[in-house]
């Protein structure tokens, strides 16, 4: 495989932010540069989603306030991106997953692609022994049932794992209850659940990849908490939208999509006191 020098094509520009946040958005703008790159080049679709997809038409980049970026691709499309960028990505950026990295344990979110100069983490994420460089989000799509017994299984499998994801989370945050103390002391054990959930739901992402279109709709994968439903043509055929200046994909009828996960209103700005990053992290974008 032939390796683009990816420091001429996309520099490394963190420096040029004004303040801490942007700074580290600029370390997640060139992280999704170089992943759009190699996307294009191996021809794997991705959209701009959640967060991001807002971003891009409300405010045409990040939302002044947001310390994250979501992407995200069918499942097939996601399999095949994951086996080349490990060779792909250039020497500053990590692929990470679970089976990747063996001590990557935050299994709600299966794909990062991390910056190795910079940091991003949490009180309660202190002890965690993964690479918490600054990182954009990768989420796998799966196809789902649309009616009768299969699509209720399906969405009571989603359900399952979104339980015991939010049991798993408990410990994360700053709006720590007795309940939510009281569950962390398991947190072990609901480790173990979601890796016996994500085996066995395996067989399930394999068959449900063979539906045809227009007997399926799609959302966040069967190894993620989020429950979503998209019809596939609100996201295909993808069309091409501006963010911070440069063109990225995005679903086809993005009013839709963001219609689905903010409601109608969502070209409305939150009041000022709830303009502030969503995670509470704590943020190095220059070590």
């Amino acid at each position: 495989m032939i390796m683009e020098d990816f420091n001429i094509l996309f520099p490394d520009e963190r420096y040029r932010g004004e303040t801490t946040l942007r700074q580290a958005q600029l370390v997640m703008f060139r992280i999704l540069k170089v992943v759009d790159f190699i996307c294009r080049k191996h021809k794997i679709p991705y959209w701009l989603c959640s967060g991001t997809l807002l971003g891009a038409v409300r405010h045409q980049g990040f939302i002044p306030w947001d310390d994250d970026l979501d992407i995200a691709m069918l499942r097939e499309d996601y399999e095949r991106f994951i086996h080349i960028a490990k060779e792909a990505l250039p020497e500053d950026m990590f692929l990470q997953t679970k089976e990747n990295e063996k001590e990557y344990d935050y299994l709600p979110v299966p794909c990062k692609i991390r910056d190795t100069k910079s940091l991003i983490t949490s009180p309660y994420l202190d002890k965690q022994q993964y690479h918490k460089g600054i990182a954009i989000d990768v989420f796998p799509f799966d196809r789902f049932h649309l009616f009768g017994a299969k699509s209720t299984k399906d969405l009571c499998l989603k359900k399952y794992n979104g339980l015991i994801s939010k049991c798993f989370d408990a410990d994360m945050g700053i709006d720590m209850t007795i309940l939510k103390v009281f569950v962390s002391w398991f947190k072990p054990f609901f480790r173990r659940l979601l890796l016996h959930y994500q085996r066995k739901i395996a067989p399930t992402i394999e068959k449900n990849k063979r539906l045809p279109d227009n007997e399926c709709f799609v959302g966040h994968g069967f190894n993620t908490p989020w429950i979503r439903k998209i019809n596939m043509d609100e996201i295909f055929p993808l069309q091409e939208i501006l963010f911070e200046g440069q063109s990225f994909y995005a679903p086809h009828n993005t009013n839709a999509y963001l219609t689905n996960l903010y409601g109608t209103t969502y070209m409305t700005p939150p009041p000022k006191d709830k303009q502030i990053p969503p995670h509470g992290a704590i943020i190095k974008p220059i070590l």
